[in-house]
């Protein structure tokens, strides 16, 4: 028997995976794909994030460092085409990394930990304690960590379907070279999808142009749209450029994450920023999390109780709080007061990079106005 089965290799899995060996807790992890493999992402690492993977040890500074295409203290926000502030950090940066190499250094981690990894294998049929893979194989586990993305099998199989709508992201990158007035920082343009947002996050070498929505009714052909219109407006042909589209968890979080011997991580359990469509550091942190419960015999009281002074208390807290920012009755006021306060950028700065919550700031903001 396998006393825990993670399915999914992304940051969740891995992160999971990699403290269930590190404590001598047999695991496997499976994954549909083999690695490296490319994931539709802004890339953003938040500082709460890097701070959560080199605390744990699961990687040291100096090979984050590695993995960082760069590092970015400075955001500009934008109502369409016009610039409503421009903010830099003293601390907390946000770091571009490509998620091909990153989640190939932490699934190699948790391979060299210990944890006995099979890509190119997908789960096909979960029953009581058993799972059956696409080669045939049966698995029986005593834990069952789903940790599969969006489109969860596990999370589909055990709960049922969330019966909420998915949000869409869509990229592409071009070379710096292509590309005039975004290269200086973050940007972020409001306003040109309902409940979303365009970005430009530059790398390295290339910058990373994309649009997403969460809890919208905006559909493929809108945010591609959007995208289109984005980037023709700079002279650039969005035809000459490929474009990657992915499902993002939408009004979708597994409050429990879980339940009894089946634990859900990161996407799987709906942990993204409904603001800010954050996921990497919820699932390192999920991951984690799921793992200490597993090692402690299924603590998940614990482990929930940690999870909503964090990832869960974080993504809660977006699903309301997303309003005030996107709401038509609200969207105007809250472009407004990004043009007229730094206090309100620095506010973004800091729930995009993780060190503060949307309660934290939304109480700072209402106190200082008062």
């Amino acid at each position: 028997m396998t006393p825990v089965l993670v399915v999914g290799g992304g940051p969740a899995g891995s992160s999971c995976a990699w403290k269930l060996a590190s404590a001598g807790v047999r695991c496997l992890l499976i994954d549909k794909d083999e690695f490296p493999r490319d994931k539709v992402c802004g890339g953003a690492l938040s500082s709460r994030a890097a701070g959560l993977l080199i605390n744990s040890g699961i990687i040291s500074t100096a090979e984050l460092d590695r993995l960082t295409e760069k590092t970015h203290r400075t955001l500009s926000l934008w109502n369409r085409e016009d610039l409503l502030n421009s903010y830099t950090s003293d601390n907390h940066p946000i770091r571009i990394i490509s998620r091909m190499g990153f989640d190939n250094f932490l699934l190699e981690k948790a391979a060299n930990s210990g944890a006995e990894v099979i890509t190119g294998e997908t789960a096909v049929s979960i029953d009581s304690s058993i799972i059956r893979t696409s080669s045939g194989r049966s698995i029986r586990y005593s834990y069952l960590v789903g940790a599969d993305g969006c489109s969860s099998f596990v999370r589909k199989t055990c709960f049922g379907r969330s019966g909420r709508k998915t949000g869409i992201g869509l990229e592409c990158f071009l070379p710096l070279s292509e590309v005039n007035n975004l290269t200086d920082g973050l940007h972020i343009h409001f306003r040109y999808l309902p409940y979303g947002y365009l970005w430009a996050f530059p790398g390295r070498e290339k910058i990373c142009i994309g649009a997403g929505v969460v809890g919208s009714k905006a559909s493929p052909s809108d945010v591609a749209s959007a995208l289109k219109d984005f980037l023709e407006t700079r002279g650039i042909s969005a035809s000459k450029h490929v474009m990657k589209a992915a499902s993002i968890p939408s009004l979708s979080l597994h409050k429990s994450m879980g339940a009894g011997q089946i634990f859900l991580a990161g996407d799987a359990a709906g942990l993204v920023d409904q603001v800010s469509g954050e996921g990497i550091g919820h699932a390192i942190e999920s991951g984690f999390l799921i793992a200490d419960a597993i090692i402690s015999g299924g603590d998940r009281k614990t482990m929930l109780i940690r999870a909503n002074k964090g990832c869960l208390g974080t993504v809660r807290q977006s699903e309301f709080y997303r309003h005030l920012l996107f709401s038509r009755l609200t969207e105007k006021l809250a472009m407004s007061k990004l043009k007229e306060s730094e206090t309100f950028s620095r506010a973004y700065w800091n729930l995009i990079s993780g060190s503060q919550s949307y309660n934290d700031m939304f109480l700072r903001l209402l106190t200082r106005s008062g």
